[in-house]
């Protein structure tokens, strides 16, 4: 099985638990043995049975104390408690015992090792922490779904095939599609990265349409958003691995979180359509000037002041104009370098590769015409 996989239930054996159990009682084990060796060199040589019909005198004396013998010829030493014998015999038992505590600490060691080095398969410890690992990002990117892509991507992730509560398509593009998923992937780790990278960076960055189109708003922490890395693979890991039980738990989620009546939410309005104005002054200041009396950002970009008296500048857009082609000056904002070779005016049309569709060059255009 792939590590990060999923089993079903029951089929998991959880080697961390088998581990975390063998370690607690060979500790208890341990703290036992040390209890045991504390509390017995402590004891005495308990006293022995008296003799019946021997009177004996009952003397305390200290370990190496003397004491003298019924012969008057040495003096001996009373041996310490307890007997030497005993302690050979019990030293005996404690070195075989620790022994073996100490075997079985390497051995559970090595195991633990061991099942680490397992690449894969039921036993393995990687493959068991991946995917455990797997359903935490999972359980947590559906979660930021829940609460930040819901409205333009929808219940189950089908964006604009889905329709909101006013039965309009919704803004956001499709997620849950066989092309963004794992296992339709798999078999092309480069397509996987790709594709992986592709979703990351759409994430982190955002998608800038033209109004009166939604756009995508950066999510990124580092483009101004909300999200930290963690975050964004979370979410990425939802996206890409979610199951169809995943998903279909989105709508479970929001109603906890936000209420009942905002199961079905309806995207904010899109922004307003800008007038040409607007949208001169939002994509063509960076380089051009429309105050008569000030020059332009860029020294070589003409001062569009007077466009609609001046107009057209440069010899290309002259013949064009002369030549009876009415939509010169769209040409020339839509794909300038197709008009002129080597200008430095980049494309706008997004048929051709730009950022602005027909509709808003041409209300650009009407705009300079009218520039007196």
């Amino acid at each position: 099985m792939e590590p990060g996989t999923r089993r079903g239930p029951g089929r998991v054996v959880d080697i961390n638990v088998i581990l975390a159990a063998a370690s607690l009682i060979l500790f208890v084990a341990l703290l036992g043995y040390f209890g045991f060796v504390a509390y017995h060199q402590q004891q005495v040589e308990p006293d022995e049975t008296p003799a019946t019909g021997v009177e004996l005198l009952r003397q305390h004396y200290g370990a190496g104390d003397t004491v003298e013998q019924p012969t008057p010829y040495w003096v001996a030493q009373i041996p310490a408690a307890p007997d030497p014998l005993e302690i050979s015999s019990n030293l005996d038992r404690k070195i075989i015992a620790a022994g073996v505590m100490t075997f079985a600490i390497i051995g559970l060691v090595g195991g633990y090792l061991l099942l680490e080095m397992i690449p894969s398969g039921p036993l393995s410890l990687r493959a068991a922490a991946s995917e455990k690992q797997m359903e935490t990002s999972i359980m947590r990117g559906k979660n930021l779904y829940a609460n930040f892509c819901y409205p333009c991507h929808g219940k189950t992730g089908l964006g604009n095939g889905d329709k909101d509560a006013t039965g309009k398509p919704l803004p956001g593009k499709p997620l849950n599609t066989a092309a963004n998923k794992y296992e339709t992937l798999k078999e092309d780790p480069s397509a996987l990265a790709t594709r992986a990278a592709f979703i990351e960076l759409t994430i982190e960055r955002g998608h800038a349409n033209p109004p009166p189109n939604y756009s995508m708003p950066a999510w990124a922490q580092s483009e101004g958003g909300p999200f930290n890395p963690e975050q964004i693979n979370q979410l990425v890991t939802f996206i890409m691995r979610g199951t169809d039980e995943d998903w279909a738990d989105i709508v479970n989620i929001r109603t906890h979180l936000d209420g009942v009546e905002n199961a079905d939410v309806v995207p904010p309005p899109p922004p307003a359509k800008p007038s040409g104005g607007e949208a001169a002054q939002a994509y063509c200041t960076s380089c051009h000037s429309f105050d008569p009396t000030k020059p332009s950002t860029l020294p070589t970009a003409p001062n569009l002041g007077h466009y609609g008296t001046d107009g057209p500048i440069n010899d290309e857009n002259k013949r064009a104009k002369a030549s009876g082609d009415a939509d010169w000056l769209f040409h020339w904002v839509s794909n300038a370098p197709k008009v002129k070779p080597g200008v430095i005016m980049p494309v706008w049309l997004s048929s051709e590769g730009g950022s602005l569709d027909e509709a808003t060059i041409r209300t650009i255009v009407e705009y300079l015409q009218g520039l007196k």
